[in-house]
């Protein structure tokens, strides 16, 4: 109940304060003062971002533990109806490359979480194709009705069968290089104290397009936003797909939380309240296949919006009061947060500027203008950075760009729609799968 009181507050706060800003001017200059600081903070962190990414990429890592001394990782892949891809999926890790020859030091889990369809005979099969996979490999099946029907749930349905210090989940789409892994450890070595890894996400769609273009730079800006963050002493976050996560941490913190919509935010949002934080893989890629339907792409984002809002309000209050947590980890952690005012200050104003038009004193239409600008503006700085960050230069820079710019301007729909879901909406308790689409061969 708190949540959903939380967020109807958020809802009614944004109302009122764009119509006091269309009202009166002291009120608008107020606002759009606040929104240029906001715009110089994102720049800072888009110059710090590109320059770590840099640095990443350039080879400026760690070297990797010896053979002998890496960690024992066991890779995760939830996976529920996965058939089109799964048999790819499972070749792939089973040519990864980690440890020594002859000695691997992973191992891979697969769950079948209540699929109608074979996929976990065809896991078995593809692990069939190598004759040293007996042991390397498990395909669990997760019945439909044991656990919260969550990506959460899967995980924490899969922990007691992973023999692994390190998890490292991978969604069933996934495409990584055989020597991810070793990569992984090395960039890990940048800051070994840190509770978790999280790798760069890519697009893979073969078919590509203006759509999947876009969410692939939406990657690399959301990377550019991560390390801006962490080299200004704030708090990275995981993304669900290429991020690994150490035993010990986990279990400190009461392991996956099967209740979560978005078990990768949540996790970082506990980590970060316990005191814990996690560190970034810029240079090491995990592909996997973006939405290519426009209401594929809603249901995925207003998922991921109501996800982040909902730990936002669960854990945020707790973060900020605990003494665990460094101060500049909390600003960074607010920073964050009151990127979520901006959507529904704007659809507030937005729709107050048009109920005014009639009367006799028109709203001031400087106001959404300022906001629309504002958010255009700071999402083109991270665009330029994670671009830059990846070799990109001259006019495809910059087309890049505003094509990511444009394309992230449909948060400023998704956060206000998926506050109201919170407020007034039936909670959503399941995992929405991105449908996957056949891959030509060899991919």
């Amino acid at each position: 109940m708190s949540t959903r009181l939380l967020a109807a507050g958020f809802l009614i706060a944004s109302a009122w304060i764009a119509w006091l800003s269309i009202s009166f001017a002291v009120v608008a200059r107020l606002l759009q003062a606040a929104i240029a600081i906001s715009m110089a903070y994102v720049g800072y962190l888009a110059w710090h971002g590109y320059r770590s990414m840099q640095r990443a990429r350039s080879g400026e890592a760690q070297s990797a533990p010896e053979p002998e001394r890496l960690p024992w990782v066991t890779i995760i892949v939830p996976a529920r109806n996965e058939a089109v891809v799964i048999g790819d999926s499972v070749k792939r890790l089973l040519a990864v490359a980690y440890g020594t020859v002859g000695e691997p030091r992973y191992d891979i889990v697969v769950i079948d979480d209540g699929s109608t369809d074979d996929t976990g005979g065809l896991a078995r099969a593809a692990a069939a194709t190598d004759a040293s996979a007996a042991e390397r490999v498990r395909v669990l099946c997760r019945e439909t009705g044991e656990g919260p029907a969550t990506k959460g749930g899967v995980l924490a349905f899969a922990t007691p069968f992973a023999r692994g210090d390190v998890f490292a989940v991978l969604d069933a789409d996934a495409e990584v290089a055989p020597d991810f892994l070793s990569r992984a450890m090395s960039a890990w070595q940048r800051d070994p104290d840190a509770a978790a890894l999280q790798l760069q996400r890519r697009a893979s769609n073969p078919r590509g397009g203006w759509l999947v273009a876009a969410q692939d730079t939406e990657q690399l800006m959301d990377m550019a936003a991560q390390c801006g963050r962490r080299a200004a002493g704030g708090a990275a976050e995981l993304r669900g797909n290429g991020m690994l996560v150490r035993r010990e941490a986990l279990a400190r913190l009461g392991g996956w939380n099967g209740a979560a919509l978005t078990e990768d935010l949540d996790l970082a949002t506990r980590l970060a309240a316990a005191g814990e934080h996690v560190a970034l893989a810029p240079e090491v890629e995990v592909r996997e296949e973006a939405a290519e339907e426009l209401g594929v792409l809603w249901t995925q984002r207003l998922r991921w919006a109501e996800g982040s809002l909902r730990r936002v309000l669960e854990h945020g209050p707790g973060l900020v009061a605990s003494g665990a947590v460094r101060t500049g980890r909390k600003l960074d952690f607010l920073a964050f947060s009151a990127e979520f005012l901006i959507p529904p200050l704007f659809v507030a104003a937005t729709a107050a500027s048009l109920i005014t038009i009639p009367l006799p004193q028109p709203a001031d239409w400087t106001v959404p203008a300022s906001l629309f600008a504002g958010y255009g503006i700071g999402t083109f700085l991270l665009a330029l950075a994670g671009l830059a960050a990846h070799g990109v230069r001259g006019r495809p820079l910059i087309t890049s760009a505003i094509r990511g710019a444009l394309f992230l301007s449909h948060w400023l729909l998704i956060v206000p729609a998926a506050l109201a879901r919170i407020a007034i909406g039936p909670r959503t308790g399941s995992f929405l799968q991105t449908p996957r689409h056949a891959r030509p061969s060899g991919r």
